[in-house]
Protein backbone atom coordinates (compact mmCIF):
# COMPACT_ATOMS: atom_id res chain seq x y z
CA UNK A 1 0.00 0.00 0.00
CA UNK A 2 1.72 3.47 -0.75
CA UNK A 3 2.17 6.30 1.27
CA UNK A 4 -0.92 8.52 1.63
CA UNK A 5 0.96 11.38 3.66
CA UNK A 6 4.33 12.87 3.64
CA UNK A 7 5.57 15.43 6.25
CA UNK A 8 8.53 18.00 5.11
CA UNK A 9 9.80 20.44 7.07
CA UNK A 10 11.94 23.87 5.10
CA UNK A 11 12.31 27.46 5.50
CA UNK A 12 11.20 30.46 3.84
CA UNK A 13 14.21 32.44 2.34
CA UNK A 14 14.62 36.70 3.10
CA UNK A 15 13.36 36.37 -0.76
CA UNK A 16 10.14 35.19 0.76
CA UNK A 17 10.59 31.71 -1.57
CA UNK A 18 10.34 28.24 0.34
CA UNK A 19 13.42 26.07 0.38
CA UNK A 20 12.99 22.07 1.22
CA UNK A 21 14.37 19.00 -0.03
CA UNK A 22 12.63 18.01 -2.57
CA UNK A 23 13.41 14.59 -2.80
CA UNK A 24 11.05 13.22 -0.99
CA UNK A 25 8.37 15.55 -2.24
CA UNK A 26 8.66 14.84 -5.46
CA UNK A 27 8.75 10.76 -4.89
CA UNK A 28 5.70 11.27 -3.42
CA UNK A 29 4.19 13.36 -6.59
CA UNK A 30 5.66 10.48 -8.63
CA UNK A 31 3.26 7.81 -6.42
CA UNK A 32 0.26 10.15 -6.57
CA UNK A 33 0.03 11.01 -10.51
CA UNK A 34 -3.51 12.74 -11.40
CA UNK A 35 -4.37 12.31 -7.58
CA UNK A 36 -5.82 15.48 -5.37
CA UNK A 37 -3.88 16.64 -2.59
CA UNK A 38 -4.34 18.70 0.68
CA UNK A 39 -1.47 21.25 1.85
CA UNK A 40 -1.04 22.58 4.98
CA UNK A 41 1.63 25.24 5.71
CA UNK A 42 2.25 26.16 9.22
CA UNK A 43 5.51 28.88 10.65
CA UNK A 44 6.76 29.63 14.16
CA UNK A 45 9.46 31.78 14.83
CA UNK A 46 13.03 30.43 14.64
CA UNK A 47 14.45 28.91 17.80
CA UNK A 48 11.06 28.79 19.67
CA UNK A 49 9.39 26.26 21.58
CA UNK A 50 6.38 25.99 19.29
CA UNK A 51 8.67 25.79 16.22
CA UNK A 52 10.40 22.71 17.98
CA UNK A 53 7.12 21.12 19.05
CA UNK A 54 5.62 21.65 15.29
CA UNK A 55 8.80 19.98 13.86
CA UNK A 56 8.29 17.02 16.37
CA UNK A 57 4.57 16.60 16.21
CA UNK A 58 3.90 17.41 12.52
CA UNK A 59 7.48 16.38 10.42
CA UNK A 60 9.15 14.21 13.07
CA UNK A 61 6.42 12.03 14.20
CA UNK A 62 4.79 10.81 10.98
CA UNK A 63 7.88 10.35 9.09
CA UNK A 64 8.67 8.20 11.98
CA UNK A 65 5.60 6.77 11.37
CA UNK A 66 5.98 6.19 8.46
CA UNK A 67 8.86 4.87 8.48
CA UNK A 68 7.53 2.27 10.94
CA UNK A 69 4.66 1.13 8.47
CA UNK A 70 7.57 0.04 5.94
CA UNK A 71 8.67 -2.30 8.33
CA UNK A 72 5.01 -3.53 9.41
CA UNK A 73 4.70 -1.99 12.35
CA UNK A 74 1.58 -0.12 12.55
CA UNK A 75 1.31 2.72 15.03
CA UNK A 76 -0.91 6.00 15.33
CA UNK A 77 0.54 8.84 15.76
CA UNK A 78 0.46 9.21 19.39
CA UNK A 79 1.68 5.58 19.60
CA UNK A 80 5.06 6.75 17.52
CA UNK A 81 5.59 9.47 19.66
CA UNK A 82 5.24 7.54 22.87
CA UNK A 83 7.48 4.69 21.40
CA UNK A 84 9.64 7.32 20.51
CA UNK A 85 10.35 8.99 24.02
CA UNK A 86 10.06 5.77 25.37
CA UNK A 87 13.44 5.00 23.16
CA UNK A 88 15.25 7.78 24.46
CA UNK A 89 16.66 8.10 28.06
CA UNK A 90 16.23 11.65 28.58
CA UNK A 91 12.64 11.43 28.19
CA UNK A 92 12.20 9.99 31.45
CA UNK A 93 11.82 12.19 34.53
CA UNK A 94 13.56 11.32 37.73
CA UNK A 95 10.78 9.50 39.51
CA UNK A 96 10.51 7.14 36.52
CA UNK A 97 7.55 8.87 34.65
CA UNK A 98 7.90 9.32 31.09
CA UNK A 99 7.72 13.21 30.35
CA UNK A 100 5.53 14.84 27.48
CA UNK A 101 7.39 16.51 24.65
CA UNK A 102 5.90 20.10 26.28
CA UNK A 103 7.04 18.76 29.89
CA UNK A 104 10.56 19.02 28.37
CA UNK A 105 12.86 21.74 29.19
CA UNK A 106 13.82 23.41 25.39
CA UNK A 107 17.57 22.36 26.21
CA UNK A 108 16.49 18.69 27.34
CA UNK A 109 13.46 18.47 24.18
CA UNK A 110 16.47 20.06 21.74
CA UNK A 111 18.89 17.21 22.91
CA UNK A 112 15.52 14.80 22.11
CA UNK A 113 15.23 15.94 18.91
CA UNK A 114 18.95 15.47 18.08
CA UNK A 115 18.40 11.37 19.55
CA UNK A 116 15.46 11.08 17.50
CA UNK A 117 17.67 11.87 14.16
CA UNK A 118 20.51 9.81 15.35
CA UNK A 119 18.12 6.91 16.34
CA UNK A 120 16.17 6.67 12.92
CA UNK A 121 19.00 6.85 10.69
CA UNK A 122 20.49 3.61 12.69
CA UNK A 123 17.45 1.89 13.19
CA UNK A 124 14.72 3.10 10.75
CA UNK A 125 17.35 3.94 7.89
CA UNK A 126 15.05 7.54 7.80
CA UNK A 127 16.81 10.64 7.30
CA UNK A 128 15.39 13.72 9.24
CA UNK A 129 16.64 17.26 8.80
CA UNK A 130 18.78 18.22 11.26
CA UNK A 131 16.69 20.32 14.28
CA UNK A 132 19.99 22.20 14.34
CA UNK A 133 18.38 24.46 11.85
CA UNK A 134 15.04 25.42 13.36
Amino acid sequence: MKQTKISESGLIGADGKLRMPMDRVNAFFEAHKGERVVVRFESAERGSTELQLAYYYNYIVPTIQAALYETGERKTERQTDVWLREQCVNCWSGLGDLMEAREMSKTDFSEFLEWVKQFAAENLFVYIEDPKTL
